[in-house]
């Protein structure tokens, strides 16, 4: 909760410093411009910095609010500079009007130049963010799926060991909250080395003799040890 916090105090601060550009341009564009030509240029310079203003603060919290350890990287940066450079295009474009004096139409067509350049390859690369986005949700649900299958292999092996080795469910307790454990876990994959390490751990669990307690708890020590580093990376990576 406190790393949202914090990246949303980033995106209100980038807010802040972005809104104060804003306005210290739309203040150089008013003097810049001679009192009989504050007109509709004028205001369609400050309608699009403000729209550049709005949409860099809604894909910076889009960027900042989406992490999946740096796997978006490439594109969240192609995004930010893409934006940035249409963000610029607005102001340098509203201080070329106040000096030369576009006309509406020819100003208007100057900003679908400006769009075309800029919001275009934008979009496409916000489309093949989503398409990545959709394989990671898939890979989360079969993530969930496989946690689940494998708490109800734990489950049933300590049920095994009660029923059939007459050991009792107070001393199994660590199986079945093993068993929870994976049940809940995130389902996000975490470092590969952990993954393998934790079901490693499993594996020797489920081969272990269900009449030996001893062998069965240190296997299930085990395993919880390695799911607990397992979940602790991928939440540390959040």
């Amino acid at each position: 909760m406190g790393k949202i916090i914090d990246k949303i105090r980033q995106v209100f601060n980038l807010f802040l410093l972005m809104l104060l550009i804003v306005a210290v341009a739309a203040v150089l564009v008013w003097f810049l411009a001679e009192p009989e030509s504050r007109g509709t240029t004028f205001w369609m310079s400050l309608g699009f910095m403000g729209f550049a203003l709005l949409l860099s603060t809604l894909f910076a919290s889009r960027i900042a609010l989406r992490t999946n350890e740096g796997r978006n990287v490439p594109g969240h940066f192609t995004q930010l500079f893409l934006i940035g450079g249409y963000f610029i295009f607005t102001i340098i474009a509203a201080i070329v009007n106040a000096k030369m004096g576009f006309s509406p139409t020819g100003y208007l067509l100057l900003h679908v130049v400006g769009l075309a350049v800029f919001l275009l390859p934008l979009l496409l690369t916000n489309m093949a963010l989503l398409k990545q986005d959709s394989a990671e949700h898939r890979e989360q649900k079969q993530g969930r799926l496989d946690l689940a299958a494998r708490a109800t292999r734990i489950r049933n092996l300590a049920a095994d060991a009660e029923a059939g080795a007459n050991i009792s469910r107070e001393e199994l307790a660590p199986l079945y909250k093993l068993s929870e454990s994976l049940q809940f876990s995130d389902p996000t994959p975490g470092p590969r080395d952990l993954e393998n390490a934790l079901d490693g751990a499993l594996a020797v669990l489920e081969r272990t003799d269900t009449a030996n307690s001893a062998e069965l708890l240190r296997a299930c020590t085990l395993a919880e040890r390695a799911l607990e580093a397992r979940n602790a990376a991928v939440l540390s990576a959040k």
